[in-house]
């Protein structure tokens, strides 16, 4: 009978133990799924070039499952413009234990890759211009050309085709002005390629740079004063900040202003050649999830993608002392 009793009471220890430990098991899992993925958002500046790009990184997680607030904690930053503005950010990202973080433009890029160069958080980037020549340690398109955490998109603007197509408008294009920001490694670039191209097409590139916005104005005025028969601008950060000054220019000069953005299409700019950044967002939103989802990333390479976008604005033509045809490039 007491030894009934005994194993009575054994069993219902081992059961309840056995209950403790399952319930144990089922609370560590319940706070598993309770801890939120962190994703972290940094951009330059808030410009229309960038902002598009952030809809479509928003719209490609949204698409995956990521839903802010919801199901994960998504936090958006913007240095807008401000270097040490930035580099307290990247700081601040890589302290706050982000499971990813994803750059936006070269500037974003390289101030996170330097604040984060033990790797602690991974880093998605888009909209660069050329992350080869970034110096953030990307030597080439190859999973193994790059930091193991590193990982993006580059979207070099078609510079060359752009001076295509102002040649194509206007054949007697012999001299057209650029203003460039000199510390931007994208900007040099875009700059580097416009100068071989001009030469094939038999164009004097006349170049001008800035530090800030602040002297976009006057250096575009400049420009116009020498000569030139058409401004340009590429994927330059501090200039593009300030392209209503490079339009003001244009428009004084009664010349044509071109770009390698395909928005902010007003004024006297003919025509805006570059990437469809909202869908450059989408292919650097699904890059992220597939990271968040444990696709290996010493599978992935770093690749050129742009999307090509073209705009055309008619107006121009009506405040320009030269005749440029734009009839051909038109839908």
């Amino acid at each position: 009978m007491k030894y009934s009793i005994f194993l009575r009471g054994l069993l219902a220890l081992v059961v309840t133990m056995g209950a403790l430990l399952l319930l144990d098991m089922e609370n560590r899992q319940s706070a598993k799924k309770q801890k939120l993925i962190k994703i972290a958002i940094f951009k330059i500046s808030s410009r229309i070039v960038l902002d598009e790009t952030e809809k479509g990184l928003m719209g490609a997680l949204t698409a995956r499952g990521y839903i802010g607030g919801k199901n994960c904690i998504i936090e958006k930053f913007s240095a807008e413009g401000d270097l040490p503005t930035g580099n307290m950010i990247a700081q601040n990202i890589v302290s706050s234990n982000f499971d990813i973080v994803i750059t936006i433009s070269t500037p974003a890029l390289q101030i996170m890759a330097n604040a984060n160069k033990n790797g602690q958080v991974m880093h998605v980037f888009c909209a660069v211009t050329d992350p080869y020549v970034s110096g953030v340690g990307i030597s080439g398109s190859e999973p193994g050309q790059r930091p193991k955490h590193l990982l993006g998109i580059g979207s070099f603007q078609p510079v060359e085709r752009a001076f295509e197509i102002a040649k194509q408008m206007n054949p007697g294009l012999k001299k057209v002005g650029t203003v460039w920001c000199m510390s931007e490694t994208c900007s040099e670039a875009c700059v580097k390629l416009a100068r071989k191209k001009c030469k094939e097409l038999g164009i004097e590139l006349v170049e001008m740079s800035v530090e800030s916005t602040t002297q976009v104005l006057e250096t575009a005025m400049s420009l116009t004063m020498r000569g030139v028969q058409a401004l340009w601008v590429g994927g330059d950060n501090v200039v593009e900040s300030g392209i209503d000054q490079v339009v003001n220019a244009a428009t004084r000069a009664n010349i044509p202003l071109f770009t390698n953005n395909p928005y902010n299409i007003y004024g006297n700019t003919i025509f805006g050649l570059g990437a469809e950044y909202k869908e450059v967002g989408s292919i650097a939103g699904n890059l992220a999830a597939d990271v968040l989802e444990g696709k290996p990333m010493n599978e992935l390479g770093v690749k050129n993608v742009v999307p090509i976008n073209l705009k055309v604005n008619p107006d121009a033509l009506k405040n320009l002392k030269e005749s440029w045809d734009i009839s051909a490039f038109e839908k």
